[in-house]
């Protein structure tokens, strides 16, 4: 029987390299052996689109590409029998080809047998394939090329032969075809001279071009196409098969052009088609030529086998919608059938939604057609146009569905063309419809892009209706469009549909690039309704992965842009480039091997595919999120550390095989993968041939890198530590295996995260170590992958028993080369270390949850108190000291750097000191050098917090004396230091006095010390007696210019003057009350017992009563007992909450009444005080004051002169208070500020939450001082209405200051009473208010208090050395 894959082979077999072939002696060109049946090439591949056999009388195809191009029609006929064997099947085309772009639904691909002549040359040419043989014809102006283009062969076999046409540069192409020579199973080629109509046409490709280098024998039939027209070109040639070809000419006429005459021998001749019957003329006649070519311009030409035995029907369309029908013979007899005009239908199909207005203005032009089917029952034929629709400033182009049924047409169905964009619209639109068959995927070809069109019938009305009530999108079919880049400059010289007889394959199409090559088009059938959205519609998904995969594919010719093309949400566009970074880490592309030889290489691939995603949506897409960018940076993270993992495993496999010996454990890796859990890895399965482990799961799943690190460290502690019969060795060489995966791990992520944070649209100055900074967005994204809770565990034990391990092995001296390896190794971890739990702490600091944010909490206070000071510090152990100081300078740990300097200096010195070598000697000398010339480069390089951790190093090592002695410390810095704290102020005095000689500066630190940080009573008095010598030492210092600058105001010498006298005058009065308090202090037993005697004395009457306000007055005695500093409010309550009557003055003329002492201390301390605090203290002074005197019986006033009243009142201690309180205004004015307001205004003083929340913090407390004052404050409210406490508030005011006036006048000082800043009966005449007198402590000269001036301060000094 007949082979149906002869013809292929013969034509293939006629390219074959004949060197292929082993000659015999006899064989030459002299006699030539007789044709053989051609074996099948080895390049003929398995997936050749199978055939539809269509014979003369067959039922027309699908396309309109008639059934020459099916080889399966010729018949072979075999002269020699040959062995039974099974047909030989063409390999698929795809393993050499390259894919240039390709989605679920098409790939466009590159096939690799395209002639390196016509590859690497700017010749122009035009192609003319035969897919159904796989052969192609390229012409050039000079040459013709003929080869298999579907070679797997990058350099196919090609069969060269020259043209003779003669062709200028200027000259069109030549056109031209692969002839099928009837029934045998060669092929020929015919070229025609489009302006000239010279026709060469050689009958046999495998011998042509032998016959081509003998000049003696015959080489071609040539000819010529007569009665063409001056100008008139050939434009295009249709193979109609067994009846020739039809010749399609710029001036819209056509010809039937055939190459054999009635004997079946090579002959040229030319028929011009007759137009139809109402022309009266040919088409090559002057009357046709006027009636319908120049009218009529040719948009297409088709054919297709007639139903009629050995004729061939030919379609044409012209431009304007007009189709005419022939009926055509292998002899050159043409029959005209009909004339259809179609335009109106098409033009009203068109226009269907479109506005009315614009109607008139729109006009429809078909740019090509497709025959489809016909029906032979009705006699309608079907086509597929491609049609264009131009108005003002638009262009459209759709395909319909025209059916044409005896001088009718009908369109049934429009498919707009909807994903084509142009930027500019073109004068005269064209495009070339290609349809394969099977026929469910149209092709449109414009000049700049590929359209491919699904032909899917669109679900009807009522289906669309109820998916749009069922809340599924009704979408129609799909289309897409390949654009080519401007910059190749890409034009497509030819193109042809391939065929298939079954339906469920796809549609396939191939095209002829110049300076490029052969590229296949191809399409699956459409989707059902059960594919998922990539299969029917356009995504986001689609064309990221188009250019991810494709776009870095070499001299591509496809432009991958989407702007101005597609648009897309952003939630779109974040949902798909996670789901492909996530493919991407999964290998689960097919564009990614899944079985290579090396694998170093497959990881480089996808790490290159991460970098094209990220380009892409930057370049292309709107903005990502932050939480979509991190998550981007992360896989690109995960594939830098896999291959840099996979390169240390291999290194470390070939190490092993080199080095029996020193690597006694297999590899850590293999042992990983095992024990990770299977939800982890993706399962091996043995039926693929998958067996290794580790390979699978750089394949599959370095997407969970975080889980399998920690195991790292849990496989050595599970199954190794914890056996007592492992050898340490084993363990060590285990462990130095882990410090190796994790720190290539952590570095390049880290590493990665830097250098490209800008490319993921992160701002680099945000990260700092290769972290995030604070409050930079560690709120908008999910967890660090570097900084889960397991591998900061798991990297912390890592670095600790490291450490350990080499410690350990170094004491012993065993396995020091592994211990070495560990001692190396361990800075690194501990960098990551500090890494990795920064970021942890920052992130969960950052979070909206309370619980995470304590957790953060917890996290910085063990690494900022444990983990950095104690790793960095612990270096020392292993001899790295330095390495330590570099880690604490990179993460800014001045403490534990200034500890390392420290250790390392005292280090050196014992070491200098107790060596008996002098070269040792000598070179701990010169590391001292060096030591004290970094800590000078810290002070440059960090300044103030190197400066504080350094000093305070001193000062808690109790080398305080050093930093005043030692020479090479920074002075600016060290005198900035000790001022900037209170605490250090002794040590300030001390510098400021010896090194900066400022005593000013040392008066002042000593003054804010004094007032800040002294507790004791004695030691503060004698620092501001020593502030206040200073400052009178720069008074005396003081240069003449300034000293007259004095005269004209107060400089800040005296404000400290003033502060230091204010101060000690505070001081006094704790003098004055601990002399009280000293008999029954010395005569008690103990501190103990000393407070209880003074309890039982001081805490009697009402106090008993008041147990929370005696605790305030037992806190204030146990405070002298200790000679601590009473702060105001504390020395307030003890002066004012004692019951016994020390009304009586001391011989010195101290004042010794306990409430005047509480107002003069009140006023001493008001502007250190809050002005609530102040306010209700005053208040509570006076309100207690009332409490010591029994207004009920002054209130009696019977039989009492107003002599005995007055002296009644002024006996009383609201009275004594009074009458200390304006001698103490004689002093200062200053003291106003504590003149009591009218009784109703002293009530709710000290007994509200605002006036004791900043004394007592605790609710209870506070509140139950609050209720005791109320109490207290509830009895004068009952004098106040039964015994009028107000006016006799107002009376006992008004007798003091009369008996203070004539206690002056007795004693003969009858002075201008300029000092009295009230007058005697003003502050109740005057509503009771308080004389106006300026708040602010005014400045007192040096006379204004004891001590002041120099010979005071003298008897200060005798007794501070007394005490």
């Amino acid at each position: 029987m007949f082979s149906p894959e002869a013809t292929i082979s013969s034509a293939r077999s006629s390219l074959r390299n004949p060197r292929r072939r082993q000659r015999k002696d006899s064989d030459g060109l002299k006699e030539q052996p007789r044709r053989k049946r051609s074996k099948l090439s080895q390049e003929v591949t398995a997936d050749s689109p199978p055939h539809i056999k269509v014979n003369g009388n067959g039922r027309p195809i699908q396309n309109g590409h008639v059934s020459h191009h099916e080889v399966e029609n010729s018949m072979v006929l075999v002269d020699m029998p040959v062995r039974d064997r099974k047909p030989a099947k063409r390999g698929s085309r795809d393993d050499s080809a390259a894919i240039l772009t390709k989605n679920e639904n098409y790939s466009f691909k590159r096939l690799p047998g395209f002639p390196p002549l016509l590859a690497n040359s700017s010749t122009p040419f035009r192609a003319f394939p035969l897919p159904s043989a796989g052969l192609a014809l390229a012409l050039t102006s000079s040459q013709a090329f003929v080869w298999d283009y579907t070679s797997t062969n990058a350099s196919p076999k090609v069969v060269t032969l020259p043209l003779s046409f003669n062709l200028k540069a200027s000259d069109p192409l030549p056109v031209g075809a692969v002839v099928r020579n009837g029934p045998t199973n060669d092929f020929g080629i015919l070229a025609i001279a489009p302006s000239s109509g010279r026709v060469t046409f050689w009958d046999n490709v495998e011998t042509a071009e032998a016959r081509s280098h003998l000049s003696q024998r015959h080489q071609s039939v040539e000819g010529v196409v007569s009665k063409m027209y001056s100008g008139e070109i050939i434009t295009d040639i249709v193979d109609i098969e067994h009846a020739g070809y039809i010749l399609i000419f710029s001036t819209g006429r056509l010809a039937q052009l055939t190459l054999r005459d009635s004997q079946g021998r090579p002959s040229i001749s030319t028929h011009f088609v007759q137009g139809n019957a109402n022309t009266g003329g040919s088409f090559f006649s002057f009357k046709g030529l006027l009636g319908s070519g120049i009218r009529q311009s040719i948009a297409s030409v088709k054919a297709r086998p007639s139903e009629l035995k050995g004729q061939m029907e030919v379609v044409a369309a012209t431009r304007n919608g007009v189709f005419k029908l022939w009926e055509f013979s292998w002899s050159g007899q043409q029959v005209f059938r009909k004339e259809v005009d179609v335009h109106d239908e098409m033009l009203s199909a068109l226009q269907i939604g479109t506005t009315p207005e614009t109607h008139g203005q729109q006009e429809a032009h078909i740019l090509d057609f497709a025959i489809v089917a016909g029906n032979k029952e009705e006699r309608s034929l079907s086509f597929l146009v491609l049609v264009a629709l131009s108005g003002r400033n638009a262009l459209d182009y759709s395909l319909l569905e025209l059916v044409l049924s005896d001088n009718s047409g009908i369109v049934t169905r429009a498919i707009p063309i909807r994903n084509f964009n142009q930027p500019q619209l073109p004068r005269d639109p064209s495009g070339t419809l290609v349809l394969p068959t099977p026929a469910h995927t149209a092709f449109i070809h414009f000049p700049d892009a590929l359209v491919v069109a699904s032909l899917a019938e669109h679900e009807d009305d009522a289906e669309a209706q109820l998916l749009s009530d069922s809340g599924s999108p009704s979408l129609p079919p799909f289309q897409d469009t390949i654009y080519f880049s401007n910059e190749r400059h890409v034009h497509i010289t030819g193109q042809a549909p391939e065929h298939s007889s079954k339906l469920a394959v796809p549609s396939s199409a191939v095209f002829f690039v110049q300076d490029f090559g052969v590229c296949q088009l191809s399409a699956l059938p459409p989707a059902s309704d059960d594919d998922d959205m990539g299969r029917r519609k356009i995504t986001a998904k689609s064309k990221l992965e188009q250019s991810t995969f494709y776009s870095t594919v070499p001299n591509n010719i496809v432009d991958f842009s989407v702007a101005s093309r597609y648009s897309f949400g952003e939630e779109e566009v974040e949902a798909a480039a996670m789901a492909i970074s996530d493919g991407i880490l999964a290998s689960s592309y097919d564009a990614l091997e899944k079985v290579t030889s090396s694998m170093d290489e497959q990881l480089r691939k996808r790490c290159s595919a991460l970098r094209t995603l990220i380009s892409t949506l930057r370049a292309e897409y709107p903005p990502l999120s932050t939480k979509a960018k991190w998550y981007l940076l992360w896989h690109g993270e995960k594939m830098a550390a896999a291959l840099q993992l996979w390169r240390r495993y291999e290194e470390r496999l070939q190490a092993g095989q080199a080095d029996l010996d020193t690597y006694r454990e297999m590899a850590l890796w293999p042992q990983l993968v095992r024990v990770v859990h299977e939800k982890f890895k993706t399962k091996i399965r043995p039926e693929l041939g998958e067996t290794d482990a580790v390979r699978q799961y750089f394949l599959r799943d370095i997407g969970k890198l975080e889980v399998i690190l920690p195991w790292a460290w849990q496989l050595i502690r599970t199954f190794y530590m914890s056996d007592k019969k492992a050898d340490r060795p084993g363990i060590m060489e285990r462990l130095t295996e882990t410090n190796q995966i994790l720190l290539t791990a952590y570095e390049t992520a880290f590493a990665f995260r830097e250098e490209n944070a800008e490319i993921y649209g992160i701002n680099p100055n945000d990260i700092l170590n290769g972290i995030l900074k604070p409050e930079c967005g560690y709120d908008l994204i999910p967890h660090p992958w570097t900084s889960i809770h397991n591998l900061v565990n798991a990297v912390r034990s890592v670095v600790d028993v490291g450490r350990t391990l080499a410690i350990d092995s170094f004491e012993e001296e065993f396995a020091e080369d592994l211990a070495k390896k560990l001692a190396q190794d361990n800075p690194r971890l501990v960098e990551v270390d500090c890494q990795i739990h920064i970021e942890r702490f920052t992130w969960l600091s950052e979070q909206s949850e309370e619980r995470r944010r304590a957790s953060g909490k917890s996290v910085k206070e063990d690494f900022n108190k444990h983990v950095r000071p104690d790793q960095i510090f612990n270096l020392v152990n292993i001899g790295l000291a330095a390495e330590g100081m570099r880690i604490a300078e990179k993460f800014h740990d001045m403490t534990t750097l200034a500890r390392l300097v420290w250790n390392e200096t005292q280090f050196l010195e014992e070491s200098k000191e107790t060596t008996q070598s002098k070269m040792e000697r000598y070179e701990c000398e010169v590391k001292l050098k060096r030591m004290k010339e970094q800590v000078q480069h810290y002070f440059q390089k960090f300044g103030d917090p190197w400066a504080r951790a350094y000093y305070s190093k001193f000062i808690k090592e109790q080398e305080t004396g050093a930093l005043l002695t030692r020479g090479h410390f920074d002075r600016r810095s060290l005198t900035k230091f000790l001022r900037s704290d209170p605490s250090r102020a002794r040590l300030a005095w001390i510098n400021e006095v010896l090194t900066e000689k400022d005593y000013k500066a040392a008066g002042h630190v000593l003054i804010q010390g004094a007032a800040s940080r002294e507790n004791n009573s004695w030691c503060k008095k004698v620092e501001l007696s020593v502030a206040k010598l200073a400052l009178l030492a720069k008074k005396e210092s003081m240069p003449e210019d300034e000293a007259k600058a004095e005269v004209r105001g107060p400089s800040d010498v005296d404000d400290a003057l003033a502060e230091a006298s204010r101060q000690l005058q505070y001081s006094k009065i704790l003098d004055q009350l601990y002399e009280r308090f000293e008999p029954d202090i010395k005569g008690a037993m103990d501190d103990e017992a000393a407070v209880q005697l003074l309890m039982e004395q001081y805490a009697q009457g009402r106090l008993r009563k008041r147990p929370h306000l005696r605790m305030l007055l037992q806190q204030g005695f146990e405070h002298m007992v200790h000679n601590r500093v009473l702060d105001p409010a504390l020395l307030i309550d003890v002066l004012t909450l004692m019951t016994d009557d020390q009304s009586d003055p001391l011989v010195d003329g101290v004042y010794t009444n306990d409430f005047a002492l509480a107002l003069r201390a009140l006023a001493l301390s008001w502007h250190d005080m809050d002005k609530t605090t102040r306010h209700s203290t005053s208040k509570l002074i006076w309100k207690r004051v009332l409490m010591k005197d029994d207004w009920a019986s002054i209130n009696d006033t019977k039989d009492v002169s107003d002599e005995q009243l007055t002296e009644i009142l002024v006996n009383t201690a609201t009275g004594q208070a009074f009458k200390a309180l304006v001698e103490m205004l004689e002093e200062r004015k200053a003291y106003s500020v504590v003149w009591p307001k009218p009784l109703h205004e002293l009530f709710g003083g000290g007994v509200k939450d605002s006036d004791l929340c900043t004394r007592f913090g605790a609710d209870d407390l506070r509140k139950d001082i609050i209720k005791e004052n109320l109490d207290d404050e509830g009895i004068l409210q009952v004098h106040a209405e039964k015994h009028r406490l107000d006016l006799w508030f107002q009376e006992t005011a008004k007798a003091a200051q009369r008996q203070v006036e004539l206690e002056k006048a007795e004693a003969g000082q009858h002075q201008q009473q300029s000092l009295l800043i009230i007058e005697p009966e003003e502050p109740y005449i005057n509503g009771g208010m308080e004389p106006e007198i300026d708040e602010s402590l005014e400045v007192a000269a040096s006379e204004a208090f004891e001590g002041d001036d120099e010979q005071s301060v003298a008897d200060q000094d005798i007794d501070m050395e007394d005490a």
